[in-house]
């Protein structure tokens, strides 16, 4: 029995049994003839048969070879040979070289990419977890003290080192301090070393001057090191903040027009709001070779150059006077800009206005009064328009047959209202005076002057129209010669030598703000909403409801104030509801205030309520107390820049307001 594993000779394999042989008829074995296959293979091409012949030519010359060698090595003993067995080696190509070269390249790179990823990227960690950010208000006051918050962090797992803090402020930004100081130029801050997890703040305080509505964007960059890399590293950051308003009310008067040789003259008015930090500024025109300034109302010897520093609640005035002294063209622009500077050397405009006026020049000086101004000016509906017309001849010879021309373009000129002592011929918007209307307009000699006064009202406040224009346009114009008979004045071109105009007016309508005011006892369902004895009644608490309705719709307000004074005796019972703005009671000027701010024109109705009560003494029987002396409204229009003011009439105990209320409101015993 052969051992496990053991091979076994053939000699010494058992010899199988014999089988028997299969009775019956066997049926022959079905063989495929080599012939068959011959037949069904395809025949082998040229190129084929051209590698058979090559592949048998190596197959017998390789033969031969091995035959040889076994005969040169085979010992005479027939022997094992002295090398059992050679083995032959396959040349590789150069394609094969070129491959293997790559393969181990790029090994080598992948290794070396490895290396570094484990020994420094691995090792720092995430580079983004280093950053900076800058925080700031976003909507800042011109003027006021801000701080920009300048936050670094290392939130890595090594340290960073060699850091560079460096600040791009907006050209609007006034630099006052920071904390930690900078180490150059207001702007850059250097530090050694941030360790792991650790943070910084840099705290950078200053103001921003602008336009409002301008931005202001400021950018900061972090630049360091890993403390195991010596490559720098950059990140940035950037905020934006913006202007939301100037804290000051300005307000502009002048005409559209002016005579070469004239004085002119520009009204510019200023008051703080509520919160103001521009309280010192300067104004500035641009100096033109035609242009020159009144040195009594400039500050200083610098022309064109105006030092406010009394900018407060109370609103004040700076007049502006200029002549040109040639008409370099039809029209010319006189640039303002308002001005802030920290230091007196470098100063920031926060507010531009340009005033474009129409250069005339001619012997026959013109010039427009508008109640008692030569400006643009809001008016009111129902006012009543003071026009008066100045003419002087200025020229050095006799101007004969002068007809003066008064143009007042509006929609709502109430014109069977005109006020004419001079009997001006009206036709379509025009008024004119020829020698006929004025005996002396036959001759104007040199140096010689008048005025023509008139005056003519606006129609009331009705139903606004979008479609409209809200404004009345005025000027005056005058020729040499004669106006024919049925023609008008504007559209007549007579034979004249000379043609002029006067300052324009353009007189913008100040909204429709309106005011209803009622005392009240019962309302409109004739459910009480006051209490007490009516009438009232001596020694007894009678309460009113006092309702305040403010309507507006063509011009945004702002600085809407209502207030009222009340009588002695009347005390406010802190009964209070408003739909916009706060309504406070002062207790120590006993003054109720409802103060709405801003009031746009898609806020068409307002409404405020509160109440009153009375306790009438025996001194009151038989009279009628007063519970409101009258409500002041006091506004300022954003289209014309105009202020504007009403008062309301006196209230009683009548309650003439209220129609369930009979009596006459006298207090009874």
């Amino acid at each position: 029995m052969p051992k496990p594993n053991e091979s076994i000779s053939p000699e010494a394999a058992p010899i199988e049994k014999k089988q028997k042989a299969p009775t019956g008829p066997v049926k022959p074995k079905q063989v495929k003839s080599a012939l068959a296959d011959f037949v069904e293979r395809s025949m082998p091409s040229e190129d084929e048969e051209r590698k058979f012949e090559a592949y048998v030519k190596e197959e017998v010359r390789e033969q031969e070879i091995e035959s040889g060698l076994s005969e040169i090595y085979h010992d005479e003993k027939k022997g094992t040979a002295a090398m059992p067995k050679f083995e032959k080696i396959t040349r590789r190509g150069f394609i094969y070289k070129i491959f293997s070269f790559l393969v181990g390249l790029t090994g080598l790179i992948a290794l070396l990419w490895l290396g570094y990823y484990f020994i420094y990227v691995k090792a720092s960690g995430d580079l983004a977890a280093v950053s900076i950010t800058i925080s700031a208000d976003k909507e800042i006051l011109a003027g006021k003290e801000f701080f920009y918050i300048v936050t670094y962090k290392n939130l890595d797992r090594v340290d960073i080192k060699n850091l560079t803090v460096d600040l791009t402020y907006p050209d609007n930004f006034i630099y006052l301090d920071a904390e930690p100081k900078p180490a150059t130029d207001q702007n850059s801050w250097k530090f050694d070393l941030l360790p792991i997890r650790r943070s910084g703040e840099i705290r950078v305080k200053g103001k921003l001057v602008g336009e409002t509505g301008s931005q202001a964007i400021i950018i900061g960059s972090l630049t360091y090191q890993p403390a195991n890399i010596l490559s720098d590293f950059k990140k940035e950051a950037s905020s934006q903040s913006t202007i939301s308003g100037l804290g000051l009310a300005v307000s502009i008067d002048s005409a559209s027009s002016a005579l070469v040789g004239e004085t002119n003259e520009v009204v510019v008015k200023y008051r703080a709001e509520d919160e103001n930090y521009l309280t010192n500024f300067r104004l500035t025109i641009d100096q033109a070779e035609n242009l020159e300034f009144d040195k009594s109302t400039a500050s200083g010897s610098i022309p064109g150059n105006w030092q406010i520093t009394d900018a407060g609640k109370e609103e004040k005035e700076l007049k502006i006077k200029f002549k040109f002294k040639d008409k370099l063209t039809d029209t010319q622009d006189l640039n303002l800009k308002f001005e802030f500077s920290e230091d007196g050397q470098k100063y920031y405009t926060f507010l531009s206005k340009k005033i474009t006026y129409d250069v005339q020049k001619r012997d026959l000086n013109l010039t427009l009064i508008l109640n008692g101004s030569r400006t643009d000016q809001g008016v009111n509906f129902g006012q009543t328009m003071n026009y008066s017309i100045v003419y002087n001849n200025k020229g050095k010879t006799i101007m004969k047959d002068v007809v003066i021309m008064a143009v007042l373009d509006s929609d709502f000129l109430d014109w069977a209202s005109l006020a004419d002592k001079n009997k001006g011929r009206v036709s379509g918007k025009t008024i004119s005076w020829s020698k006929t209307e004025l005996p002396v307009l036959a001759e104007l000699a040199p140096g010689s002057e008048g005025t023509i006064d008139f005056s003519i009202k606006l129609a009331a406040a009705g139903e606004i129209d979008p479609t409209k224009n809200y404004q009345v346009k005025s000027f005056v114009q005058f020729s040499l010669g004669v106006v024919p008979e049925g023609q008008t004045a504007s559209s007549t071109e007579p034979a004249a030598k000379e043609d002029g105009q006067s300052n324009m007016i353009i007189s913008k309508f100040n909204s429709d703000l309106s005011l209803v005011e009622q005392v009240r006892y019962f309302n409109d369902d004739n459910i009480a909403v006051g209490s007490g004895p009516v009438p009232p009644k001596v020694g007894q608490m009678t309460s009113y409801k006092i309702y305040w309705v403010l309507t507006n719709n063509l011009n945004e307000l702002y600085d809407v104030v209502l207030s009222t004074t009340l009588p002695a005796g009347v005390s406010f019972d802190q009964k209070s509801r408003t739909t916009l703005g706060t309504l406070n009671y002062d207790q120590a000027a006993n003054k109720v205030v409802w103060n709405l701010g801003r009031l746009p024109i898609t806020v068409y109705k307002s409404e405020a309520e509160f109440n009153l009560s009375i306790t009438p003494t025996e001194a009151d029987v038989n009279k009628v107390l007063v519970l409101l002396a009258g409500t002041e409204i006091n506004a300022v229009d954003s289209v014309t820049n105009s202020p504007i003011s009403k008062k309301t009439a006196p209230k009683t105990t009548k309650l003439e307001d209220d129609p369930a209320i009979t009596d006459d409101g006298r207090v009874v015993p």
